[in-house]
């Protein structure tokens, strides 16, 4: 292939499968040229973007390590009902106190709904994760960096998407603050005089920044790979937590299905109109689509579980299903010219179990304050 670019999603903590997705792209030497993301995917962007390739996985791992919410593992994951419990018990404590890493509870925040209480427009406040970005991307390697960044947000009072671009724009914190400000949990941000929010009210997987520019390009084959945090598919729900959550996923992934069909529609009437002008084919572009399907006993506020096994977790079950999706790639044979896309949909029943490499998975005290 050509040129390779990487889409990721918005998904809070639920990133850290893409962390360990890129981590296997990057040991099986898969270099993007181009990456976009909204939310936390425009996070994991730019650390990718904001180091050297030697320094990428690191300052991921780093990240995602300094994210998780310790406090919730204080003892061995447990398995079966007592893992569900677990992790609804982790999310709820985020949901509650905030989760230190990331985000702090805001004031008023939630407490504005009362009579007599000062207005506010969120319920945390992301300071944490500015002081976080700011330690893990190089923002000066950012502003050149040979890997080109798409960062998307939504203008809170028009509605418009908004792209910040590393060709044309310096990209500072702020930016990726915007584009994390999932209203009403997290406060709009104000960049360059418009007020921004979450790139998930426009597109929560921002295919578009890449794929409309691909394809005006002409000739050459081309692989973009997608890595999505909802998933079309899962179980029947339960109670009203998991159908609060099935909601969410639904209005997500099916924004993604419908940006999917009219992209394929789009580059069939581009083939059709360059062989009417007798031009050169758009080339072969081949989309490769992972979306992770959480485990059952995480589905109840699965975005706010930052508890260390979990994010472990995930991180595992994004090695595991890229690298499973990459074997698929191989074997895929894309049909000439237009776009090809290929869903690969990550595997739900897994080992509650994390692995004793695996970052983030439980470690004595002692080992945590020799990090720190």
């Amino acid at each position: 292939m050509r040129d390779l670019s990487l889409i990721l999603s918005g998904g809070n903590a639920l990133g850290a499968y893409q962390a360990g997705a890129y981590a296997v792209l990057h040991e099986r030497g898969y270099r993007p040229a181009w990456i976009s993301g909204a939310s936390v995917g425009a996070v994991n962007a730019a650390i990718i973007a904001g180091n050297p390739p030697d320094r990428r996985v690191a300052q991921l791992r780093r990240f995602w390590e300094e994210a998780s919410h310790r406090a919730a593992d204080w003892s061995s994951p447990p398995f079966g009902v007592a893992r569900r419990f677990h992790t609804q018990l982790s999310a709820l404590q985020s949901r509650l106190f905030g989760s230190p890493g990331v985000f702090r509870l805001r004031f008023p925040g939630a407490f504005s709904a009362l009579p007599g209480m000062p207005d506010d427009a969120s319920l945390y406040d992301l300071g944490p994760l500015r002081a976080r970005l700011e330690g893990v991307i190089d923002f000066a390697f950012l502003a050149t960096s040979p890997t080109r960044l798409t960062v998307t947000a939504v203008d809170l009072e028009t509605g418009g998407e908004v792209r910040f671009d590393t060709r044309r724009d310096r990209l500072r914190p702020e930016h990726l603050i915007a584009s994390c400000g999932f209203l009403p949990d997290f406060p709009p941000v104000e960049v360059d005089g418009r007020l921004l929010c979450d790139g998930g009210m426009s597109a929560n997987l921002p295919l578009s920044a890449v794929m409309e520019e691909v394809m005006e390009e002409a000739g050459g084959d081309r692989l973009c790979i997608a890595v999505d945090l909802f998933s079309r598919f899962s179980p029947r729900p339960r109670t009203v937590a998991q159908a609060a959550e099935r909601q969410l996923s639904l209005l997500l992934a099916n924004q993604t299905r419908k940006t999917i069909d009219t992209l394929q529609e789009l580059y069939a009437l581009r083939q059709r109109l360059r062989a009417l002008e007798g031009k050169a084919g758009p080339g072969a572009t081949t989309l490769l689509h992972l979306s992770h399907r959480p485990a059952p006993h995480e589905m109840p506020l699965k975005s706010f579980d930052y508890s260390g096994s979990t994010l472990a977790e995930r991180w595992k079950a994004g090695e595991s299903d890229m690298a499973a999706a990459l074997d698929r790639l191989a074997a895929h044979r894309p049909p000439g010219d237009g776009l090809s896309v290929l869903e690969v949909h990550g595997v739900e029943e897994r080992d509650e179990r994390p692995s004793p490499e695996c970052p983030f998975a439980k470690r004595p005290s002692s080992a945590r304050n020799e990090a720190a």
